[in-house]
């Protein structure tokens, strides 16, 4: 199956605690903030990017992710509008966690997301999935839907980076199964360049040769100070290092995909 022709960009790893919803949320604001159509489509079951982006999932009457994949409705109605310049939400819900057994049993299970954002992406230019912290059937949804894969590697964890090589192994499978997706780079999070986990995952990256943006997002209270307001950082204290270095990771992650296309 085709993909839409709007860029798609999953943001991944394995495991849980890298940051990756928070950098979901910072780079769809900073591209909207550029003038960028965004739509954030929430399939981790945490749902924190729905909440950082102001958006509650248990509001009444809330359509969400969650009913789509049911196929109670289509992403437009579980779509929040405008929750930030230029951003839209398809809304996440803690109730996500069920939709794998329900999608076991389905023939091309494994399509089913690319198949509800097929007809709905194309007033975007760009859509960010946040996927789960896991490698079930909503992750593996979340990968097919995608050109780009964006792992999320906190350089606090050595066990985020056993994270990205799972994730890796599962791109390679499924490029084996002609499902065209790969891996723009690795966002590196939570960084303190003087901790010795940094240098040692820096240089473990460096030896896979695994490609890695230049932006580093520093380790930074900041970020929670943003997420308890349900506020990206990028709004709540624009002139924050980190900010600064969100933007300049989105940059790096919109040129990615110039240069792919231009390959191409």
């Amino acid at each position: 199956m085709l993909r839409p022709n709007t860029r798609v960009v999953t943001f991944a790893n394995q495991k849980g605690g890298t940051g990756k919803s928070t950098v979901t949320a910072n780079v769809a604001a900073a591209a909207g903030e550029r003038g960028q159509r965004v739509l954030v489509v929430d399939v981790d079951p945490q749902a924190d990017a729905s909440t950082m982006l102001g958006v509650d999932p248990f509001a009444e009457g809330r359509k969400t992710l969650f009913n789509v994949m049911l196929g109670e409705c289509e992403i437009p109605e579980a779509t929040a509008r405008d929750v930030v310049k230029g951003v839209d939400v398809v809304v996440g819900h803690p109730d996500m966690s069920q939709v794998e057994i329900q999608l076991s049993g389905q023939m091309r299970r494994e399509e089913f997301l690319l198949k509800a954002l097929f007809d709905h992406v194309d007033e975007y230019d760009l859509v960010l999935i946040d996927s789960p912290p896991n490698l079930g059937l909503l992750t593996i949804n979340a990968l097919v839907a995608a050109n780009d894969v964006v792992g999320v590697v906190s350089m606090v964890d050595l066990n985020a980076y056993k994270g990205v090589l799972a994730l890796m192994n599962t791109l390679e499978e499924l490029r084996s199964n002609r499902i065209d997706v790969r891996l723009a780079g690795i966002a590196k999070t939570q960084v303190e360049r003087k901790r010795l986990t940094y240098q040692a995952l820096q240089e473990e990256m460096a030896e896979e040769d695994l490609p890695m943006f230049r932006s580093e997002i520093p380790l930074a209270a900041a970020f929670h100070n943003a997420g308890a307001s349900s506020v990206p950082l990028v709004l709540f204290a624009p002139d924050h290092v980190a900010a600064s270095k969100v933007r300049e990771l989105t940059t790096e992650i919109l040129e990615a995909g110039v240069v792919a296309e231009a390959a191409a």
